[in-house]
C-alpha cells in the first residue's frame, strides 16, 4: 500500500462494483424465476416486490456507478503528488543570473523526492522578469466522508514566473493536469484551491519550498549559503 497511493481508492472501486453486480443480479434472478413460474401451480413461488425489489435496483446500480467513478478517479490521479499530511519539502528554486538591466530573471525549478533530493530529470529552467518569483500549486482535497480513501489530498505544480518591479512578467506553465470535474470527481473530490507564494530573488540564492497542510499554504525558505 506504501507504494501506490491510490490503494484503498482502488479497493473500494473493486469492492463496490463486486456488491453493485450482486444486487442487480440479486434482483434479476427474482425477476426472472418469478416470471418462469408464475403461472404453475406445482410451484411455490415468492411475488415480487416492486418498492423492494427495484430500490435494490437502484442501489445496485448507483454502487457499480460509484465503482466506475472510483476507477477513473484512480487512474487520473495516479500521476499526481500526494499532499503530505505534515510539513514537507515539495520543489526547490535556484536563481541564476539576475540582470537589472533588462529586467531579466534566470530561474531553475527542481521538484524533490520524498525525502527531499532534487529530482534533476524534471529540472525546468525559467526566464522571467522582476524582482520576485511566483510559483503556484494547485492542491485538491478530498471530501470530509472520503478522506479514507486517500493518504491525503493531491498538489501539483501549475506555474512559476516573475513578480514585481511594476513588471507584467510572463508565467512559464509546468505541465499541470487537467481534472475534469465530472460527477465522479465532484462527488469524491473538493475544487482545486491554487496556493502561491512570491519570495524577493537574489543571484546564487537556492530556495526550498514547502507545503504545510496545518497552516494551508506554502512556506519559503532560503538555504544557507
Amino acid at each position: 500500500m506504501d507504494g501506490d497511493p491510490n490503494f484503498r481508492l482502488k479497493a473500494f472501486a473493486v469492492i463496490a462494483c463486486v456488491l453493485g453486480v450482486f444486487l442487480v443480479a440479486f434482483v434479476a434472478q427474482r425477476v426472472w424465476y418469478w416470471m418462469k413460474t408464475r403461472r404453475r401451480e406445482d410451484v411455490d413461488t415468492s411475488r415480487v416486490e416492486p418498492i423492494i425489489d427495484f430500490g435494490l435496483l437502484g442501489v445496485g446500480l448507483l454502487v457499480i456507478w460509484m465503482a466506475i467513478e472510483a476507477l477513473v478517479l484512480s487512474v487520473l490521479t495516479s500521476s499526481l503528488q500526494v499532499q503530505p499530511r505534515e510539513r514537507q519539502k515539495i520543489a526547490e528554486i535556484e536563481v541564476g543570473k539576475l540582470d537589472e538591466e533588462t529586467n531579466q530573471l534566470n530561474l531553475l525549478f527542481y521538484p524533490v523526492d520524498r525525502a527531499g533530493r532534487r529530482l534533476s530529470g524534471q529540472r525546468r529552467p525559467v526566464l522571467t522578469s522582476g524582482q520576485e518569483f511566483e510559483l503556484i500549486v494547485e492542491v485538491t482535497q478530498w471530501r470530509g466522508a472520503w478522506t479514507w480513501l486517500g493518504e491525503g489530498g493531491f498538489y501539483q505544480f501549475i506555474s512559476l514566473g516573475g513578480f514585481g518591479n511594476g513588471a507584467t512578467p510572463e508565467k512559464t506553465t509546468l505541465e499541470p493536469k487537467v481534472l475534469p470535474r465530472t460527477a465522479g470527481a465532484t462527488l469524491f473530490l473538493r475544487k482545486p484551491m491554487h496556493w502561491e507564494v512570491r519570495e524577493p530573488c537574489e543571484e546564487g540564492d537556492v530556495y526550498n519550498i514547502y507545503l504545510n497542510p496545518a497552516t494551508g499554504a506554502l512556506e519559503v525558505e532560503q538555504q544557507p549559503g
